[in-house]
């Protein structure tokens, strides 16, 4: 039984990495390339879809209740929310199982989120963007390609992900 609380443990620990906020972006983010599309249900039930902020910088954030520094980012994922106006918006999309849907919710009342939540019980974005880890974020710029990677914690403050935004609201 000890070795296969360790083994978890293990593989909780890879999954949930909560790399420093000076983390590098991952050479291998397909960085510049058009998203696929991600759609389903927030975490109250209504449809949403990533092609519903076409126009707008998505800061794409794929994280799971039971990740340590993915609760620790959520105070600075809603005032990234709040700090760069209407063409900006963080999308949060839970990769929790349909089970702890109730504890995600827990979430974003304590945490006061108001940014939208998906809630991707299927784990449909783990696929999609190619996660080996949580949290990992993306900025996405207005016509929907990647610009920029974060494997690991947004930090408060955290200048890299502030250029990239800044960046991406700038560019045309």
């Amino acid at each position: 039984m000890t070795r296969l609380a360790m083994s978890l443990g293990l593989v909780l620990l890879g999954a949930c990495q909560g790399k420093g906020g000076a983390g590098k972006a991952d050479a291998a983010a397909s960085v510049s390339q058009a998203v696929p599309e991600l759609s389903g249900k927030t975490t109250d039930g209504k449809p949403i879809a990533l092609a519903d902020y076409r126009g707008k910088v998505v800061l794409l954030n794929v994280w799971a209740s039971w990740c340590k520094p993915c609760r620790q980012e959520l105070p600075e994922l809603r005032t990234l929310h709040h700090a760069y106006g209407d063409d900006f918006v963080v999308l949060g999309v839970s990769v929790d199982k349909p089970a702890a849907l109730r504890t995600v919710q827990g979430l974003m009342r304590e945490f006061e989120i108001d940014y939208p939540v998906l809630f991707d019980a299927d784990g449909v974005s783990v696929g999609i963007f190619n996660i080996t880890g949580y949290p990992t974020s993306f900025v996405l710029g207005r016509d929907g390609a990647v610009r920029w990677r974060r494997n690991g914690i947004i930090m408060p403050h955290d200048s890299a992900a502030d250029a990239e935004i800044k960046a991406a609201l700038a560019a045309s």
